[in-house]
């Protein structure tokens, strides 16, 4: 699993990361990457190698997100978008 937290948010993705080590889950099961979602999300959204990505933010950063895993290798995408307008 790779957890690409928010970029304003990285320290709870670590000390997540953290927990499960001591809790004994084998090195390279859980992974943190961070960074920016251009550069970072980005290149998650379109590895060949990543089969499903879950993303929890804006409307418009879930399209580019599905347009990029539709590109790349059609992986699984999982959304749950905040409304770009007030319903």
């Amino acid at each position: 699993m790779v957890i690409k937290p928010a970029e304003q948010t990285p320290v709870s993705a670590l000390y997540y990361a953290h927990l499960a080590k001591l809790a004994g889950i084998p090195n390279g099961v859980l992974n943190v990457v961070t960074g920016f979602g251009p550069t970072a999300g980005a290149a998650i959204s379109s590895h060949m190698d990543i089969d499903g990505v879950s993303f929890t933010g804006s409307t418009k950063i879930g399209c580019e997100i599905m347009q990029a895993a539709a590109k790349s290798n059609l992986k699984v995408v999982s959304l749950e978008l905040k409304a770009s307008h007030p319903l």
